[in-house]
């Protein structure tokens, strides 16, 4: 018999008699709803996206184009989970751009270039 203690963010079942690890219990066994790139989307409030529209001045922080701005993930959501970012890392504001949706969607689900992401941070700075 195991109990299931919640680690840094993961579930890990402990044997209920000397305490010691027995595994990493996934979200279908611990019966949490699984990560995915709907729920991290999910996770972005409307509060935030008008704060990274209103830090990007109403502009596409790529191409600069005012119309029909998204707010889209630099590290794209795939790329993230695959590197075992936290919804909270994917989701901050560092993370996020604004974007118009040709750029948004021409992404798709690949991440800016390091190039280029250290050219939005220079161009935010200044």
């Amino acid at each position: 018999m195991g109990i299931i203690v919640l680690i840094n963010g993961q579930n890990v079942v402990r044997c209920d008699a000397c305490s010691r690890f027995q595994y990493n219990a996934p979200k279908t066994e611990t019966g949490e709803k699984p990560r995915t790139v709907e729920t991290t989307h999910a996770g972005i409030k409307s509060s935030q996206r008008i704060r990274i529209l209103d830090r990007a001045t109403g502009r596409c922080e790529i191409c600069g184009s005012l119309s029909n701005l998204h707010v889209g993930h630099l590290v794209s959501v795939l790329d993230g989970l695959e590197l075992g970012l936290t919804d909270r890392e994917l989701n901050s504001d560092e993370n996020l751009a604004a974007l118009c949706e040709s750029c948004n969607l021409g992404m798709g689900s690949l991440s800016i270039s390091p190039r280029l992401y250290v050219a939005l941070l220079h161009r935010r700075v200044l």
